[in-house]
């Protein structure tokens, strides 16, 4: 939901003693606040020496640190995860499993079963706009075509579909002698739309992922989980009125009409000193979150067609 957490794991050299521990996970609830000493019957308070004596005795280094998050059920539970997650990418790493990548910036190349094809069109029209948008998760990424009318919308759309390496094809025409907002709009629901009808139950998926991308001198990161539970946090921050031919504004709406019609949790963060091209930030927003969903939807093998869930199903 509105709780991310990261978490680093390093092990120290043969034969080195470490088992250190950076936490920052506090106040468990808003910014400003006490937060909570309770979750239930769990007191908070044992958090941070539960993680300690884990780093301690499993001789690792660990960083845990609460990025956003103002639900403090939330955020211990994101912090759970993001250390499974993390464990999972590390034990990859030192077994060499060059097929797994779970919650990294590494490449993905599992593919589905292919009797489990994953692909959706829809067509939709309104006196403002025309839309048909497809995609096909397991197909080529030059496949791709976009045409809106909106060069800058365009090329956002390319650049996600390539860093996502599926194949997206949207043809759409709309009222741009008002403005560009209902073809923005509209494109991006129907994306989203198409992108959760391929994915179905998601049985299988990684389901989270983070990624960053850097386009000159702007590095973004996005993290997202495909969770039913559709949240965008954006932190995006646009000085200039347009880019190229876009609305600034409506790049969060872009990402936002995504983000809840595809049924997925998003965090956008700007991961540099937050300078530099207004256009190379959108772009970079753009490529980090296609490289993100790439993760997220690829299949995993050894969840043998499971839903990447502890209760067994992604509630809606």
């Amino acid at each position: 939901d509105e709780a991310y957490s990261t978490c680093v794991l390093a092990v120290p050299a043969s034969g080195v003693s470490s088992g250190s521990l950076r936490f920052e996970l506090a106040p468990y609830g808003p910014e400003g606040s006490n937060g909570r000493a309770r979750i239930g019957t769990y007191k908070t308070a044992l958090t941070e020496p539960f993680w300690s004596a884990l780093a301690t005795h499993a001789n690792l280094d660990v960083t845990l640190l609460k990025r956003r998050g103002d639900n403090a059920h939330h955020i211990v539970e994101a912090t759970f995860k993001a250390f499974a997650r993390c464990t999972r990418a590390l034990m990859d790493q030192i077994e060499a499993d060059v097929k797994s990548t779970i919650a990294t910036d590494a490449d993905v190349t599992d593919a589905p079963n292919a009797a489990e094809h994953r692909a959706s069109r829809k067509a939709r029209a309104t006196k403002e706009t025309t839309i048909d948008v497809a995609v096909d998760l397991d197909g080529a990424a030059s496949a791709t075509t976009v045409a809106t009318g909106i060069r800058t919308l365009d090329a956002l759309l390319l650049a996600m579909a390539e860093e996502a390496s599926f194949q997206l094809n949207v043809d759409a025409s709309g009222d741009l002698w008002i403005d560009d907002h209902h073809t923005t709009e509209d494109v991006a629901i129907t994306v989203g739309q198409v992108l959760n009808e391929a994915l179905g139950s998601k049985a299988g998926c990684n389901r989270m992922g983070r990624a960053t991308a850097r386009v000159g001198d702007a590095r973004v990161e996005v993290i997202a989980d495909l969770s039913n539970r559709p949240y965008l946090c954006n932190g995006l921050v646009f000085r200039e009125e347009t880019i190229g031919d876009l609305s600034t504004e409506m790049v969060d709406h872009l990402f936002m009409s995504v983000a809840t019609n595809a049924q997925m949790t998003a965090h956008i963060v700007r991961a540099d000193d937050g300078g530099g091209d207004e256009a190379d930030v959108a772009e970079a927003a753009a490529r980090a979150f296609g490289k993100c969903l790439k993760q997220c939807v690829a299949v995993d093998p050894r969840r043998a067609g499971a839903v990447a869930s502890s209760k067994g199903t992604l509630s809606v």
